[in-house]
């Protein structure tokens, strides 16, 4: 309603994704200062930024089954390694060692978010039995049987401390290993990942925005806010349960498949309980159960080792420190984990609440 924006006179309007003009312009602003941001970055940054793009599909992924469906889930970053393999396998070059079907990408990119969400779905029933402390207990465990599994299969990892390649990239037929010329315009390979990653970002925004909107979506805020009256309701627990799980596997896997792009192998040992926790971290930071936290939960994550560096570079006083950067990096990232748990449980997505309502209520704000 004009004058009232929070005022809605239809279900639509509710429902809409971007409520207002100002939103849909401040997202078309966001859109097109990422898609320059790609041409003006050096390529560190452009690394970094990538990293944030992928690692913000895996966090929306857990916070579809534990912020928005209340399940605790420590195994994230298995369902990420199953989307990173199969990826490997079906889009990788075969060696003597390890399998390689060197496929095109628009055919390993989906496979590997729908083998990591089938392995989800098998693993689901546990979430239907347990809940809570135990759940997490249990996800715990399927995080070290995965690690082993995955270390002695050796045609599809490489085995334990050897690894294997990523895959390929190769898009329709084009090959950009080493870059990609469009006209008159020259991209790096860094870059073309950078812009498939704000691809992908802005579908899976898209699609975690409408699953929050969604049958789907009450159901599983339901489940989280209580199973036993969501059941009572007529909510099948079965069925979202799995939905969840499966979900939130489709988009590891997505995210898995590329993750490890920029580093061009992977190593078994990459997947162990810390990477999980990891995820875990990045959600609590940027705020559960929301759309936006996740994004500023990643870039938190992946632009801090960029930030430390500069730090290092232009201020003497961390020169002075008795500690290397990646030291500084888990110290910092781990005074926010407690810090958010204490003093702002809702992360980073609750300080910007707090400020966009304290600038919209200007000068009244109080």
């Amino acid at each position: 309603m004009k004058g009232r924006p929070d005022l809605y006179t239809r279900y639509r309007d509710e429902m809409a994704i971007f409520k207002n003009p100002t939103q849909k312009f401040f997202a078309a602003i966001l859109l097109v200062g990422l898609l320059f941001l790609g041409f003006i970055a050096d390529d560190y940054w452009i690394l970094l930024l990538t990293g944030a793009l992928f690692i913000t599909i895996a966090a929306w992924g857990l916070n579809i089954v534990s912020g928005m469906a209340g399940q605790i889930s420590l195994a994230h970053g298995f369902f990420v390694s199953v989307g990173t393999y199969t990826a490997a396998v079906l889009g990788g070059v075969a060696t003597d060692r390890v399998l390689g079907y060197n496929l095109d990408m628009i055919i390993w990119l989906p496979i590997a978010g729908f083998v990591a969400a089938g392995v989800g779905i098998i693993i689901a029933p546990l979430a239907v039995r347990l809940k809570g402390l135990n759940l997490g207990l249990v996800s715990i465990g399927i995080v070290y049987i995965g690690t082993y599994i995955l270390s002695n299969l050796i045609s599809v990892t490489g085995g334990a401390g050897l690894g294997r390649k990523t895959a390929r990239y190769n898009f329709l037929g084009i090959n950009f290993e080493d870059g990609l010329i469009l006209g008159g315009l020259e991209l790096s390979r860094n870059q073309v990942l950078y812009y498939i990653g704000i691809l992908l970002i802005v579908l899976s925004g898209i699609g975690v925005k409408n699953l929050t909107r969604s049958k789907i979506g009450r159901a599983f805020a339901a489940i989280r806010d209580g199973d036993i009256a969501a059941e009572a309701i007529g909510i099948n627990l079965n069925k979202f349960k799995t939905s969840a799980f499966g979900l939130s596997s489709f988009y590891a896997g997505i995210a898995g498949s590329l993750m490890f792009a920029s580093t061009g192998g992977i190593e078994v040992e990459t997947f162990n309980l810390l990477f999980s926790i990891t995820f875990i971290a990045i959600v609590i930071i940027g705020g559960v159960g929301t759309v936006i936290g996740p994004i500023f939960g990643a870039l938190f994550f992946a632009l801090l080792p960029g930030l430390i560096r500069f730090g290092i570079d232009h201020f003497e006083f961390m020169k002075t420190l008795p500690l290397n950067a990646p030291q500084i990096e888990r110290m910092i990232f781990g005074l926010f984990i407690i810090g958010f748990l204490i003093f702002e449980p809702r992360g980073l997505w609750g300080i910007w609440f707090r400020l966009r309502n304290y600038f919209k209520a200007w000068p009244f704000s109080y």
